[in-house]
């Protein structure tokens, strides 16, 4: 029926009021990016770019260049390879001796903390500050004094051979089993994997996924091992990848107490003289380490991406 009279025009105008009007999102109210703005933001990409790319461009261009005939050459990175003369470890014995200390400082961290940071999130809340607190001395004391101080207790303990725990030092402290490196990296790991996995923790509803779990049935290892990591899948990536970068770039700790296998070491005292094969190895193990965060960051991305769909 058709409003006639003089409530028509009223009834119009009050109709209209409740018309949806036009979207800003629709093309033809779309709002058009200033072109300054365009440009500041690739100017700024660029630059950034050229800081962090440019100099490991200029270092493959170093190590590929023969100063003495001219064009290309790869000897930089075959002599890499190449067993040294003085009876030094070679590169892929010292690259391999230091993912092996990875893998273990990793697994130990993350056996140590992800419980831990669950235990204080559901059941002891206000202790949380107090764990956070001392999680940060490995950054408060230097290195330095934590080997020096083990240092001591490996000379204390040679002192009474023949104890047990002259035997357990002894064996922790192997060449061929280095497990006091690992156990010294993940104190020193310590303040970065809590902050990985507390922010991951903080971004997910722990407590209801915890109690949903344990009314169905589930155990706290099933509870932690199939609902809670996949969870955190993010944040234990991370706290892994620390752990990595940490191990594959501590010196100081692996050379006061004389292990000359880890790659750090074996780096510091590669037997060489030429500029381009030290170069050769630091562009050799940064693109190593890139290539398996690709990796990784690509088999997280396809597995989102399968739960997504």
């Amino acid at each position: 029926m058709t409003s006639t009279g003089p409530l028509a025009g009223y009834a119009t105008a009050a109709t209209s009021d409740f018309l949806p009007g036009p979207v800003d999102g629709a093309p033809g109210n779309r709002r058009r990016r200033p072109a300054s703005t365009t440009v500041t933001r690739w100017v700024i990409l660029t630059v950034c770019g050229l800081y962090f790319i440019g100099p490991l461009i200029a270092a493959i261009s170093f190590t590929v260049q023969d100063h003495v005939h001219g064009g290309i050459t790869f000897s930089a990175y075959r002599a890499i390879f190449s067993h040294p003369p003085n009876g030094q470890v070679g590169f892929t014995t010292a690259l391999g001796y230091s993912l092996e200390i990875a893998v273990v400082t990793i697994a130990v961290t993350l056996l140590l903390m992800l419980p831990t940071q669950v235990l204080l999130h559901l059941r002891f809340p206000r202790v949380r500050p107090i764990v956070e607190v001392i999680s940060l001395l490995p950054l408060v004391f230097p290195p330095i004094v934590l080997v020096v101080g083990v240092d001591d207790t490996f000379t204390w303990v040679g002192k009474h051979p023949g104890s047990v725990v002259y035997r357990s030092v002894t064996y922790l402290r192997g060449p061929a089993h280095p497990f006091v490196l690992a156990l010294l990296y993940v104190m020193l790991a310590m303040p970065f994997v809590y902050r990985s996995i507390d922010a991951g923790i903080r971004s997910i509803d722990v407590r209801t996924l915890v109690e949903a779990s344990r009314n169905l049935g589930a155990g706290w290892l099933s509870v932690l091992s199939r609902v809670l990591v996949p969870s955190l899948r993010t944040a234990i990536i991370n706290a892994a990848f620390l752990c990595f970068a940490l191990v594959m770039g501590e010196y100081t700790i692996s050379s006061i107490l004389l292990y000359t296998k880890p790659f750090p070491v074996w780096l510091y005292q590669l037997p060489t003289t030429s500029g381009q094969v030290q170069a050769a190895v630091s562009v050799f193990s940064l693109l190593l380490v890139e290539v398996l965060l690709l990796l990784i960051g690509a088999l997280n991305w396809r597995r989102s991406a399968a739960e997504i769909g």
